[in-house]
Order: C-alpha cells, then structure tokens, then sequence
C-alpha cells in the first residue's frame, strides 16, 4: 500500500503518465504480525531499502535501518523523482511557448529556474516524508549514520554505525551507489573548483550558465542536458559511443537527437573527451583533437 501510494504521489505531483501501473494486483493486506524474535539490520534507506524495512517488519521482525543522508536513496532525492519534476517543468514551458501552434496564444512565457527549483524541493520533500512515515508507523529504527559490517557476532552480524555496535539475526545491504568519476585529465580539480559538477549538484545549480558541456550521453546525461537547454542554456553532448542513450534502438536514437538538435543541443558523437582545464573541455574527434 505504501508503495501504491508512493506511485500514486509520484504521479500526480511530477506529472508523470501512466504506461503499466498495474492497480488491479493484489496488494498484501497490513497487519499486525506477532514477533519471531527475530532482528535484521538493513544498510541503506532507498527503495531496497525501506521497502525491505517494512516487509520485514510487517513479518513480525524487529528492524534496524542505517541511512547516512537521506531517506528515499537516489531515486527520491537525486534522481528518478527530481530530474522528472524537473523536465515536468521544461514540458510545460515548451508547451505554452509553442502554443500558438494549437490555437492557444500565450504572450510573455518565461521559465522561472528558481521556482522550478522550490517546487522540486517540495516534491521530494513530500515524498520522503511519506516514507519516514511509513518508517514510524511500521515501529522500524532509523539510525541517521553511515554503518559498516563488521562482521559475524553471536549467529548473527555486527554492523558498527556512530561509534555504536548494533547485532542483527538477519543483514540487508541496499547501499546504493556513487556517481563515477572518469579518470579524466584535471577532472578532480574541476570538480574542487565548481567548473565541473555530477548530476548530483546539477539538480541544484541555482544560477544557469550560457553554455555547459555535458560528458556522456547516456540516459541521466541526455535528461539534464535536455532541461538545460529548455531553460536557455547552449549544451554540447559529449559522447564516446557512436550514437546516444546507450543500447538504446538506434532509429529511436536517431529520432531523438533530431528533435535535441532543435533544442539548443549540439552533439559531439565518437569523441572522447581528453581534459577538463579551468574553463574548457578538450576533446578528441576523428583523430583531431
């Protein structure tokens, strides 16, 4: 139910469309079960995460969870959810400016960043919320610390978190990931400096450039380059393979960067990047660099 409501919220607060959310599943029924005596300790409160937490717990299991920054993982707070209520935002702008097309005269549109911004703070806000809530009500301990195995104590597991010890009958690991960091020339010192940003920092830039270079052309890097450049910005993609969005169909691709182009988006397609300077990014094409 949690998650149906997690859906649900998503949803209407993103703008998302439907495509197979499937309500007519059986969703299993809440209710109070009775202890097994039975501890598990769970690292990482992202979707994994918190859902393991409260299936757990509704099995009559007392619980533990470790999360070191914030409830939800990425997928609330740094990726799925906010990168959507962000291009939600673009969409809509797109559809006004070009209303006329339509029939629909629209005068003085404009995209205003930082209340695009507020409204994505909102909206993670809401939903992470909701699940710390569904945290209380399931009775599971929150424990806001980074956590570390340390291994097997008493039959069970260890896990040490805030200078504390804390001994579980069961281990869950739903630590997530980190964004990866090529081994480019000069990138770590672009990175210190603020030239150079993760997607991570990029959901929160709060005053946009004339241009930005975006280095990979996968999925998370076509989708802020795509916000970028409804919100004004000139964007260069940058992209090792010979076409974008990973394994993605190639005609699908191709329809996609046709439509980028029109959008303020230039791609560099077959190159690889060389070194990120203090102001630029130096890349090789064709044997040129």
């Amino acid at each position: 139910q949690c998650r149906r409501r997690m859906v649900d919220d998503a949803v209407n607060i993103c703008g998302l469309k439907r495509f197979a959310v499937d309500h007519s599943a059986p969703v299993p029924v809440e209710r109070k079960a009775e202890s097994t005596g039975k501890t598990v300790a769970i690292i990482g409160g992202g979707p994994g995460g918190y859902l393991c937490a409260q299936r757990a717990a509704q099995g009559g299991m007392t619980v533990c969870l470790f999360e070191a920054r914030h409830m939800g993982g990425t997928c609330l707070n740094e990726g799925c959810i906010p990168t959507k209520t962000l291009l939600n935002s673009v969409k809509l702008y797109r559809h006004a400016a070009e209303s006329a097309a339509f029939g629909v005269t629209a005068e003085n549109v404009v995209l205003d960043h930082a209340a695009v911004l507020k409204r994505k703070g909102q909206v993670v806000k809401q939903l992470v919320t909701g699940v710390e809530s569904a945290m209380k009500s399931h009775k599971i301990t929150v424990i806001r610390e980074k956590a570390a195995v340390a291994g097997r104590a008493g039959g069970g597991f260890q896990v040490d978190a805030g200078g504390e010890s804390f001994t579980g009958t069961r281990l869950a690991i739903a630590s997530g990931a980190e964004a990866v960091v090529p081994s480019i020339a000069g990138l770590k010192e672009a990175l210190k400096s603020g030239f150079a940003f993760t997607s991570r920092e990029a959901l929160d830039l709060k005053e946009l450039p004339k241009e930005m270079a975006v280095i990979g052309g996968g999925v998370v890097g076509l989708e802020l380059a795509y916000f970028f450049a409804m919100a004004g910005v000139k964007v260069t993609v940058i992209e090792m393979r010979p076409k974008l969005a990973g394994d993605a169909d190639p005609e699908i691709c191709k329809v996609l960067m046709d439509d980028y182009k029109k959008r303020n988006m230039t791609f560099k397609l077959d190159c690889r990047v060389l070194e990120v300077t203090g102001d630029s990014v130096i890349y090789q094409e064709k044997g040129e660099r």
